[in-house]
């Protein structure tokens, strides 16, 4: 059985130590870039991420799936810590606001871990540093379960347009309805994000600001909501989070299952979703011959937002 406090004692560590690996390369000569495809490069932080991720996730559940974005490992000893499974206490995790006493173990055939090391990699090259996350979803019997998104750096005036190495992680249980956000990997107690409200006269619409046409670009302005473009799921999955954009839409296919496992676990943490354009819902099996997402993306923690929108997206894909 994975007991979620244990597993969020480990993600936690993994996500502020990958944080760590992406600051390292971020300041070495060589970031180790290649490209996979156009406008989708890969560095060796990724692939460094990755490999420390899945080595300490198998370290302590040796059967647990792990489904990662990168294809290869890194060869080389990668000069970080062993993790453990002791900084959280299960008390943290056991129950809802309400005192309700939720679900804190599962089995591990049931469970699927999906790794996106470095999702904002193009930001990254660019040296968009504030778009870049890691992002570690859980699944469980191909449902999006639990969360874990990292933002290893924010973007700071002075000097001027510099980015500071500050990592901030996010991360729930969605049965809980709790999200909540640590700036280190020792503090015992998180802190725990509120849920904030919306404007229904100026509803906020965060969509992608790479790899999107002018006739994509149109109809998503058609919806008439003041519209945020920024780099990658898990920074637009964050603008939500925190309030500074109320739903994040994609028209593209272009996003993976590694790229909204952890997000939508979050969403529904929140009480929300994140749904196909005409409103499906997406599956986590990591037996499907392909992990893409082919339905596009409508998603908010806000559940009337998407009811009433959704009617006017589907067919828009």
């Amino acid at each position: 059985m994975l007991k979620v406090h244990e597993f969020f004692s480990v993600a936690i560590q993994l996500a502020y130590n990958s944080a760590k690996i992406i600051n390292s390369v971020r300041l070495s000569k060589d970031i180790g870039q290649k490209w996979k495809g156009v406008d989708d490069p890969v560095t060796i932080a990724d692939i460094q991420a990755q490999t420390y991720i899945v080595q300490q996730l198998h370290r302590h559940w040796p059967k647990l799936t792990i489904i990662g974005e990168e294809s290869i490992s890194y060869t080389q000893p990668i000069d970080l810590p062993d993790t453990h499974l002791q900084l959280y206490d299960e008390d943290i995790f056991n129950k809802t606001h309400e005192s309700h006493l939720i679900r804190t173990q599962y089995e591990i055939d049931d469970l699927c871990v999906w790794v996106d090391p470095l999702d904002g990699t193009l930001d990254f090259v660019k040296g968009d540093y504030e778009n870049v996350t890691t992002l570690i979803g859980v699944s469980y019997k191909k449902q999006a379960l639990m969360g874990i998104i990292s933002q290893p750096f924010i973007k700071v005036q002075e000097p001027q347009n510099s980015h500071e190495f500050r990592p901030k992680i996010y991360f729930g249980h969605h049965p809980q309805q709790r999200v909540f956000y640590t700036y280190d990997c020792s503090s015992k107690i998180p802190q725990e994000l509120k849920k904030p409200q919306f404007d229904p006269s100026n509803v906020r619409l965060c969509t992608q600001r790479n790899r999107l046409s002018n006739q994509e670009l149109q109809k998503i302005k058609s919806l008439g909501c003041s519209l945020y473009q920024v780099g990658g799921s898990g920074k637009k999955s964050l603008t939500v989070l925190e309030g500074e954009t109320d739903m994040f839409i994609c028209l593209g296919v272009g996003m993976s299952k590694w790229d909204i496992c952890a997000p939508e676990a979050l969403f529904k943490t929140f009480g929300g979703d994140f749904v196909g354009l005409a409103g499906q819902h997406y599956e986590y099996n990591p037996k499907d011959k392909s992990f893409d997402n082919p339905y596009g993306n409508l998603s908010s923690i806000h559940s009337e937002l998407l009811q009433k929108y959704l009617p006017k997206t589907y067919g828009m894909l």
